[in-house]
């Protein structure tokens, strides 16, 4: 259930009940094991499970609040973390499919045809690259 009264907002990060901060100890992977309660790594995203991120260098890690309140969003980049929160996960989400696209075009390593250019709003990704990986999916 999205957030009543603004679904679609995104939050000041503090709003969060925790969030990961900047971490310069050592590499994504080991942030990922250190993430707050509720925070988990994603790895692939896409029908196809592409990478999300260049791990050790990049990861991202989502927020599901167990109140289906408000829905959280990471990126750390080399030991730096930027922190965002969404009053739905569908806009969490459309917020990863653009990350996922900057990253795919910049880094190579995701899809190797048909995205579309740098900068294109999530709702212009076509939908195969979009949300979260589920190897069960019906394609």
């Amino acid at each position: 259930m999205p957030h009543l009264l603004f679904p679609d907002e995104e939050f000041p990060f503090a709003a969060l009940p925790s969030w990961p901060e900047d971490d310069y100890t050592g590499d994504g992977t080991d942030w990922a094991r250190e993430l707050p309660v509720g925070w988990h790594a994603v790895y692939s995203w896409g029908t196809e499970g592409w990478d999300l991120g260049s791990v050790p260098y990049e990861v991202v890690a989502h927020l599901d609040d167990v109140l289906d309140i408000i829905w959280g969003l990471a990126l750390y980049v080399e030991g730096d973390v930027t922190v965002r929160a969404f009053g739905s996960r569908a806009a969490r989400d459309a917020a990863t499919d653009e990350l996922a696209l900057g990253a795919w075009l910049s880094q190579k390593n995701g899809p190797r045809e048909g995205l579309p250019v740098r900068n294109t709003s999530a709702v212009g990704i076509p939908a195969r690259f979009r949300g979260p990986y589920r190897p069960n999916q019906q394609n």
